[in-house]
């Protein structure tokens, strides 16, 4: 009888204590948005889960590592591309690497984040001079920003999941500051 009374004071005392967790522990990106409707964040997030084969749990984790919506796409590109898990690079960008010096250390480089675009690139016209100065056998040589593999990504990413031009990506971009606002406008078919 004394060891059935103990055994359901310690079961009682885990259940509370794994309550107060689940109390504690952050809410998922869409209930932390409020509503029940889906944020444009994590329909963003939920497109790139999906078009890189990611299960939405783990790229809810890669949220919760501080980055950007925008940078995720790249994480998983670049994970994918090196055929490491998505946390290493995210370790190694943590740890103060820039996305080309990520990149290098995978055999990647400037011309695998090259996207043809017929007409305005946009915010990225810089780059695709510097793209358009070398043959492509030299593009190794290119170095890109932070801004600009995002941007790169971003516009491979939206155009082959929604079906679109990349032109029209660079376009709905803008100054390339809103990307998540850039899908929602093509999700939607303006």
């Amino acid at each position: 009888m004394r060891f059935a009374t103990m055994l359901t004071r310690s079961t009682g005392t885990r259940a509370f204590a794994v309550l107060l967790l689940c109390l504690a522990a952050p809410a998922p990106l869409e209930a932390q948005r409020g509503g029940g409707g889906d944020s444009d964040e994590a329909a963003f997030l939920r497109a790139a889960g999906e078009h890189f084969d990611t299960p939405r749990s783990e790229v809810l984790v890669l949220t919760r590592w501080g980055l950007s919506a925008t940078e995720i796409p790249v994480v998983l590109r670049l994970a994918k591309r090196a055929g490491v898990s998505p946390d290493v690079v995210v370790s190694r960008r943590r740890h103060g690497a820039s996305w080309m010096e990520i990149a290098h250390g995978y055999s990647v480089h400037a011309g695998d984040f090259h996207v043809p675009i017929d007409g305005s690139r946009g915010f990225l016209t810089e780059v695709y001079e510097r793209f358009s100065a070398r043959p492509a056998s030299q593009w190794r040589e290119i170095s890109l920003s932070d801004v600009e593999v995002v941007g790169l990504v971003n516009i491979r990413f939206l155009s082959r999941k929604l079906d679109v031009r990349p032109e029209q990506v660079v376009e709905a971009m803008g100054d390339g500051s809103n990307i998540v606002g850039a899908f929602i406008r093509l999700r939607r078919g303006g």
